[in-house]
This record gives C-alpha cells, structure tokens and sequence, in this order.
C-alpha cells in the first residue's frame, strides 16, 4: 500500500475512532511503529489530527462552531474584562483591525465612545456596535456574508486587506491555544482573514479567556511568536508564563 493510501485509511479510521493508536496502526497496516508515526506527524501538519502519547486523536471538537449568539454568552464577564483591558492599548489616531469573535466585539463596547480611531474589520455584529460613534471611523472589508458567525469572508474580502489597508494592532482571538500547537481555530476562512489582518499591521493582540487554554481546532492560525500581546483573565502557569517570555510576548492580565 503506498504511502498516500495508508494515510487516507488513517484518516477515515480516525473519523470513525475519534482516536487512534501506533501499535494498532502497525499492525493493521503491516508497517513499522516508526512508519506510522512519521504518517501522524505529516496528518499533523496538514491539521487533519492532533499526536498524543502513543497514537492520536481528533482535533478537540474542531468540526462544530459555535454560532455567534450562543459564543456571546460564553464568559461573557471574562471577555468583557478582557476586552476593557485590550482597549487601553489604543491610542488616539490608530487605526485596528478587528476580528469577528466575540471577544473583538468587547474591544468595540469598550472604545465606542473614544475618538481619532479607524476600526477595519469583517464582523457585521462590530460594525452596528460602531455605528453610532461619532469619534470612531468604521470599515467594513465586504466579502460573503458567514451567517453562522456574521462576519465577512472569501478572497475578496482578504484582497481588500492585503492590497488596501493597514494598521497600527490587530485585534483577534480563536478557537484554543494550546503551547505546542499555538493558536488554532474552528473555520478556515475565518482563519485566512485573520491572518491578513496581522501581515497587515504592526503588533498583534491575542484576546484569550480562560476557556481556550488547552483547546484545539482546526486550521492553525498563528504560532505564539507571532503574537505581541497576550491579554487573558487568568493567571498563567509558570510553564506558560516562561514559554510566552522566551517568545517575547508581552502577557497583560485583565482587570
């Protein structure tokens, strides 16, 4: 059996499973313990599974989004302290992208009465927290409409960033971080927009409640040294707090 099939197998197995493990595999397919192995590591690197000791598992309920309503009542209290705290690092006369999570959205409640701002972002849900803000100047980037998260996505609307804009700090936050994996989400093209924002501005602020320590999705969207900021409710172990530090990222705890 080449290579490619066996994956494939490995793919519908794990589907069917939820988990798999090497011994099994080795057997099953006739190969080395070895062999299977380097075939996780690639599924690994196309986000299809997540290696664990011994074999692999699904990423952690990476195929059910959320819908926005639902997200917004998730930590709510949490996200809000985070998004008044992520606030404070605006300045008069920046301009930001934000990203259509929830926790964004906390971001716009905590600036709409400020001025000499420019928000560019994909999310419908910002857009009519901004409308009425006098002192805030509002882009929406366009694309197809994502019901299930009211936001903007597609290669119009990442063109309308990479080829138009750019901005001073990105706003974003996702499904999970874990520190092996960095930050994954649950949409791939919510993914791709996002990753726009951040090669289109200077910094990038992570807004992470304590519900997304641990959790994986799929794609991946960034690595940790690829953040600036890492704003969160919680108070990280030593481990993460070392990690982020050789990482250069600065660590800001809401309050």
């Amino acid at each position: 059996m080449l290579a490619v099939e066996r994956r494939k197998k490995i793919i519908e197995l794990i589907h069917q499973k939820k988990s798999v493990l090497v011994p099994e595999l080795s057997k099953l397919f006739a190969v080395t313990e070895e062999t299977i192995r380097r075939d996780l590591e690639k599924l690994e690197q196309q986000g299809v599974l997540v290696r664990t000791y011994g074999g692999a598992t699904l990423p952690d309920e990476s195929v059910n989004e959320i819908p926005v309503e639902e997200r917004q009542t998730i930590n709510y209290e949490g996200k809000d302290i985070i998004g008044r705290t992520a606030a404070k690092l605006i300045k008069e006369g920046e301009t930001i992208f934000l990203d259509a999570s929830t926790s964004s959205l906390h971001v716009a409640r905590h600036i709409k009465d400020r001025k000499g701002i420019t928000v560019i972002t994909n999310a419908e849900k910002v857009v009519a927290e901004l409308s009425k803000s006098d002192g805030i100047n509002v882009i929406c980037i366009g694309g197809v409409l994502r019901k299930n998260s009211l936001s903007y996505v597609g290669r119009v609307a990442e063109n309308t960033i990479l080829n138009n804009y750019y901005a001073n700090k990105t706003f974003l936050s996702c499904r999970g971080v874990t520190l092996n994996r960095g930050l994954t989400d649950s949409n791939e093209q919510e993914a791709e927009i996002k990753k726009a924002m951040m090669e289109c501005s200077d910094s990038v602020v992570f807004l992470c409640d304590h519900s997304k320590f641990g959790k994986l999705g799929f794609p991946i969207l960034a690595s940790l040294d690829e953040i600036d900021y890492f704003v969160t409710d919680v108070e990280m172990d030593k481990e993460w707090q070392d990690e982020l530090k050789k990482k250069k990222v600065e660590i800001i705890m809401a309050s």
